[in-house]
């Protein structure tokens, strides 16, 4: 059983445009681009906004034990698995997502003076799976048990993402606002290199969180519980 508004402007119009921009691509830091005191004097604090997500479980009990081991390991649990086959399994699909908004003022020379103006992350399980052997049926001690372990996977992930969610918030918001107004030619590139930046800027924190998630999730996946969980039940 495993987890697996701005200042007078001199020039002509202010655009805002919004990129989405997914982290599970490749991060590179930003280029800085050319700034001067007029364009930094563009600058505003950018909103920032961090949700965490956690999709309710879907409850399968139609794999066998062997065909939920594949799963594990083709999910990447493969190195924690202690058995060939599992009872039980709950895999969360997680695909953390950034969206930069940007505001713009366009110079009489046709330079860009660009700056940040929100930030919206949002992370946790977009999908999660929890699995069951299918020759355990529902109302059996056995399927009931292995379903309670399995739900304590899925409330480990939904606290720890609770828990993330300022210390996500307060890193953002202090990056965000490290980020000055620059001139650049082409606004859509200038909006892709302000999520470049803070995508990986971000990697150690999130390194941080799946980390501590999977060592969460490894308390109670250890013989000694596996064996009350046994204990319980006399169906197997």
């Amino acid at each position: 059983m495993r987890s697996s508004t701005s200042r007078p402007m001199r020039a002509a119009r202010c655009c805002i445009l919004l990129f989405a921009l997914c982290l599970i691509l490749l991060a590179m830091p930003a280029a800085a681009g050319e700034r001067d005191a007029d364009c930094g004097a563009f600058w505003v604090r950018p909103a920032v906004d961090v949700e965490g997500i956690m999709a309710p479980p879907r409850i399968d009990n139609s794999k066998s034990s062997d065909q939920i081991a594949i799963i594990a390991r083709e999910s990447g649990y493969s190195r924690s698995l202690r058995r060939a086959s599992l009872l039980g399994l709950t895999y969360a699909f997680t695909g953390p997502s950034i969206a930069i908004e940007t505001r713009y003022r366009k110079e009489s020379d046709g330079r860009l003076c660009v700056r940040l103006e929100r930030v919206k992350f949002t992370f946790g399980a977009r999908s999660t799976d929890v699995y069951v052997a299918r020759k355990y049926r529902p109302g059996s001690c056995a399927y009931n048990v292995i379903l309670e372990h399995e739900m304590e996977h899925v409330r480990i992930n939904e606290r720890l993402v609770r828990d993330y969610i300022p210390k996500i918030e307060k890193d953002l918001a202090e990056r965000a606002a490290a980020i000055r107004p620059f001139y650049h030619t082409d606004i859509k590139r200038a909006g892709q290199s302000i999520g470049n930046r803070l995508r990986f800027e971000l990697e150690a924190l999130l390194n941080e969180f799946n980390a501590v998630r999977l060592r969460e999730n490894d308390i109670i996946d250890t013989p000694q519980s596996y064996a009350e969980i046994h204990a319980r039940c006399r169906d197997w």
